[in-house]
């Protein structure tokens, strides 16, 4: 059944239909422009895991802003559709043109993957491999001298944090052309940015030559090529070509990452070389073409966290949310890119790809995205947020991300080698922190620790919340120098700002919540993962590498959560309860990306700094 309406798109034509949905060009009734809506089949948002880390992917994508990538407005889900809003690019893929052209002029084949370079190394900087370079996601608008590049669909694109590729077996989990993909993805190795690189070298071979470098019908024989064949060098099968090229394209075409180059601005850099010693005049870059669009500040989140009823699409998850957590980016950047050009011919119809190959997968991200509320501790050293007001998420709760100072400079060191491995798991028998004395089990729930009355130290004597926590706080901060907080209004009966840890390097910020019971914070604790918008671990959890939450075990017991992730800023957070005492401690680190979450999670797995205990 052809689509009408779709939510506040009001469907105008289909452009393409693929092996994952379709493409329309659409009208967006609510910002008054017409856009490219990409909509994915229902199945596919029937699956959670696959819902989660689309909605994960999306967002990592549509935060990419780089005039040589198309724009995502809006992402989310619609009457239990899945989709994409992205602006209509008007033009051709690199595989039509090919298929109706034929090949390309060595300048202009070194010019498109030129400015596609560009997009790639953009998107690596950000954390995302994009994993389905090909002809057919290469858009072009304009024309000779003004030729300008689109790379799009990264709505696929995974993070480097990622290091292993999905299993070919998996249904939907083969991302791409198998046209393009490196031999390591094949053989299911850790992959990065590199797949890129061989991708694009594949695409700057057939742009020369007009065919693919291998071909062959059915996986078994592509798979094989890739893994063993040696391509032909282009200048062999269209003499004329610089043969500086063909050295260009072999090594971007190496079969082990290692030897190929290690960015894709590289391989175009190399190949603008080569048509230099050769004597060719080298095509200048196209300006980005005049934006024409009203775009929004930002992308908006549509449908996750407030679906609302059948037949409605809910309210963007941002609402109610700072811009940013601390303060303006150093260099901002245009706020959405570029739009379509002054002339801009037919729009183009976002695929179906020349030759699809199996429907693609979305694997989990380094980032999980924007809180969708936010309630900042305003004590002495946490700066009160611009206009001294607090903003309430989506669905009424707030936020509890401690505040880093701007401007605070928390040294980072590399990630210690031999950090203490989680052998059993978080819900195995064996301890994930150092030197833990064993948890009493006395009034154990359901395999876990219970904690009593917040304001019950143990000995019976009822006491103040505020003085029960402060008598708790972990080790390695002092209840002295710690501030009275907002009440997060989960629950919560207490809480305080510790700030920096004494330990560093090590958290650069930090608050602590204490509730009335162990199953309290449990379920505080799973909201504040569903807010962050943090997925459960898938695997063997460790957040020196990877983002996301589940239980950990002392002495082979359940002693509460642990959380970790990365916000779109780039600050490192840690979260954890401890269900002894009832308490719930976050930890931050400015702009610590990764290698911040590593510190945090080294300086956690040490008891002496990260147990709540009795004074």
């Amino acid at each position: 059944m052809e689509l009408q309406q779709f939510g506040p798109y009001r469907i105008e034509a289909l452009l393409g239909r693929g092996g994952m949905g379709e493409v329309y060009r659409a009208f967006d009734t609510e910002h008054d422009r017409t856009v490219a809506l990409k909509v994915l089949s229902e199945h596919l948002a029937a699956d959670k895991g696959y819902r989660e880390r689309f909605r994960r992917e999306a967002h990592l994508a549509a935060r990419l802003n780089e005039p040589h990538i198309v724009p995502i407005h809006r992402y989310g889900e619609i009457d239990g559709r899945l989709f994409l809003d992205m602006r209509l690019v008007p033009g051709r893929d690199v595989a039509a043109v090919l298929a109706e052209e034929g090949p390309m002029s060595p300048q202009r084949a070194v010019s498109v993957v030129g400015q596609t370079a560009r997009a790639l190394d953009a998107a690596h900087a950000d954390g995302l491999v994009h994993r389905d370079v090909k002809p057919s996601n290469v858009l072009l608008t304009g024309s000779g001298e003004d030729e300008f590049v689109y790379l799009v669909d990264f709505g696929i694109a995974r993070s480097t944090s990622d290091a292993q590729g999905p299993a070919l077996t998996q249904t939907g989990a083969a991302l791409g052309s198998f046209d393009y993909m490196a031999p390591e993805r094949f053989l299911e190795k850790p992959i990065d940015k590199r797949v890129d690189v061989y991708a694009l070298a594949c695409v700057l071979f057939e742009c020369l030559t007009g065919r693919r470098p291998f071909t062959g019908d059915g996986l078994a024989t592509l798979m094989y090529a890739h893994l063993n064949n040696t391509p032909q060098a282009p200048s062999a099968l269209r003499p004329g070509l610089p043969r500086a090229l063909d050295d260009v394209v072999a090594k971007g075409l190496a079969k082990e990452p290692d030897e190929r180059y290690s960015t894709c601005g590289e391989l175009a850099a190399a190949a603008r070389a080569a048509l230099a010693s050769a004597g060719v005049s080298v095509r200048a870059e196209a300006a980005p073409p005049t934006s024409v669009t009203p775009l929004l500040a930002r992308p908006q989140t549509v449908g996750f966290s407030s679906p609302g009823p059948a037949g409605t699409y809910g309210a963007p998850s941002y609402a109610g949310a700072p811009a940013a957590l601390y303060g303006p980016p150093s260099n901002p950047g245009p706020p959405t890119g570029y739009g379509p050009p002054s002339n801009p011919g037919t729009p183009t119809g976002y695929g179906p790809p020349s030759h699809p190959g199996p429907p693609g997968g979305y694997g989990p991200p380094s980032d999980p995205g924007p809180p969708t509320g936010y309630r900042p501790p305003t004590g002495p050293a946490f700066p009160p947020p611009a206009g001294g007001s607090s903003a309430s998420g989506q669905g009424g709760g707030s936020s509890k991300l401690p505040l880093v100072i701007v401007g605070s400079a928390v040294a980072l060191i590399a990630i210690v080698v031999g950090i203490i491995a989680l052998a059993g798991g978080f819900s195995g028998n064996d301890d994930v922190r150092a030197d833990d004395t064993d948890v009493s089990t006395g009034s154990s729930s359901s395999g876990g620790t219970s904690g009593g009355s917040s304001g019950d130290t143990g000995g019976g004597t009822p006491t103040d919340p505020e003085e029960t926590l402060l008598g708790i706080v972990p080790g390695d901060f002092d209840p002295a120098t710690c501030e009275t907080a907002d009440p997060a209004g989960d629950g919560d009966v207490a809480a305080v700002n510790c700030g920096a840890a004494a330990t560093q390097p090590g958290p650069g910020a930090s608050s602590f919540y204490l509730y009335e019971d162990a199953s309290t914070v449990s379920e505080v604790f799973l909201a504040d993962m569903e807010r962050e918008e943090v997925s459960p671990f898938g695997g063997q959890p460790d957040c020196t590498t990877s983002q996301g939450y589940d239980e950990y075990t002392i002495n082979g017991v359940t002693a509460g959560r642990l959380g970790c992730f990365i916000d779109e800023d780039n600050n490192s957070f840690l979260y954890w309860t401890q269900d002894e005492f009832a308490a719930e401690g976050i930890v931050a680190i400015q702009n610590g990306g990764q290698a911040g979450l590593a510190t945090l999670y080294e300086w956690w797995t040490d008891s002496a700094h990260s147990d709540f205990v009795q004074r």
